[in-house]
């Protein structure tokens, strides 16, 4: 994490994809594999990092700075560039349906973790670009309500994004989905009102690029076909599926008391998951940082230090992530872990 060139996993991902793809068999699968039986155990035995340290960022020069910025537009680009590829191979290529399904798999795991990485950082930093990157997986919402909706409202019962105590993934991802589009409206609807316009309008960013969203699949099937068009679709579900996974972990069973005057107490380090593992960091452009990520939302990625104050995940975003899909184990492990944070704060002194 010291080095900008750390954050250049995306192209590795890239390149691991195109040569499985030419390779054929298992390999229009390797993304996956990669992603289920690898990365967890990588990311275990590499372990955990802090980097960097207060002093470190402080001492960042502004080379360095570019460099790291660097990475997160090469980031785009594979992202982008790797769902436009795999849109021209579909179209020249004839795939067998398992071939298909690999590679819808392989490259809506690329939007969804390293797309949707990038642009969340790009929002952060104010550029119009989240939306567009967003649109190529149907969720252009998420520009919208993550900054106006998830930070203010963040480990409360009114954010869609915060999964609660004893709420399995599968009954976390409706209300997710359903709540966000919902958020998504709303902020938009109230924001032209008090512009004297009407919700539905040109102005409308949340009708703008889900209309984006759908028209794609049309032109996609007009140019390239229906097969790019299916490939299209499915990646966007993989990606929106993948989205969900990591909301599900990142804020788990953490609650703002409610306050006598009806509001919450402020968000504090108590209601975000950290997490140190390194690959999960290198290849996420320090999203497992997300409880100083939350303290300091306009501070760029790779700013961002762990926070020893904070509920720690007890394994990589991988590993919590597979975790997550059989919720009787997830209960398990992380009301274990909510246990011991509850009562290490409550014996802390003062």
């Amino acid at each position: 994490m010291r080095y900008p060139l750390a954050y250049a996993m995306p192209v590795l991902v890239v390149i691991l994809v195109i040569v499985g793809f030419y390779r054929g068999g298992v390999g229009f699968y390797g993304s996956l594999i990669g992603l289920v039986l690898i990365m967890p155990l990588l990311d275990e035995m590499v372990g955990k990092s802090i980097w960097p340290s207060e002093q470190r960022v402080a001492e960042m020069s502004g080379r360095a700075a570019r460099m790291y910025d660097l990475m997160l537009w090469l980031g785009a680009i594979a992202s982008v560039g790797l769902l436009a590829w795999a849109l021209w191979a579909a179209s020249t290529t004839p795939l067998a349906w398992w071939q298909l399904a690999g590679l819808v798999i392989s490259v809506g795991l690329m939007s969804g973790t390293v797309g949707i990485v990038v642009s969340h950082e790009l929002l952060h930093r104010g550029s119009p670009l989240c939306f567009p990157i967003m649109g190529l997986i149907g969720y252009s919402h998420f520009c919208i309500t993550h900054i106006r909706s998830h930070h203010v409202v963040v480990a409360t019962p009114d954010d869609a994004a915060s999964s609660r105590y004893g709420e399995s993934l599968y009954a976390f991802i409706p209300r997710w989905l359903f709540g966000g589009l919902r958020a998504g409206w709303e902020i938009e609807r109230r924001r032209l009102a008090r512009a004297g316009r009407p919700a539905f309008s040109i102005a409308n960013r949340s009708l703008v690029w889900h209309g984006f969203s759908l028209l794609a699949i049309p032109a996609i099937w007009l140019v390239l076909g229906p097969v790019s068009a299916l490939l299209f679709i499915g990646q966007a579900l993989v990606a929106m599926l993948t989205l969900a996974l990591i909301d599900y972990i990142e804020h788990y069973g953490l609650a703002r008391a409610r306050l006598p005057d009806g509001g919450y107490e402020r968000v504090t380090s108590a209601h975000t998951w950290n997490c140190n593992h390194l690959l999960t960091n290198i290849s996420l452009f320090n999203l497992g940082r997300h409880t100083a990520h939350h303290n300091r939302a306009a501070e760029r990625y790779h700013r961002l230090g762990a926070d020893h104050a904070a509920p720690q995940l007890p394994h990589g975003y991988a590993m919590m992530m597979l975790i997550s899909l059989v919720p009787p184990l997830w209960f398990r492990v992380m009301h274990r872990e909510l246990a011991a944070y509850h009562a290490d704060r409550t014996l802390a002194p003062g």
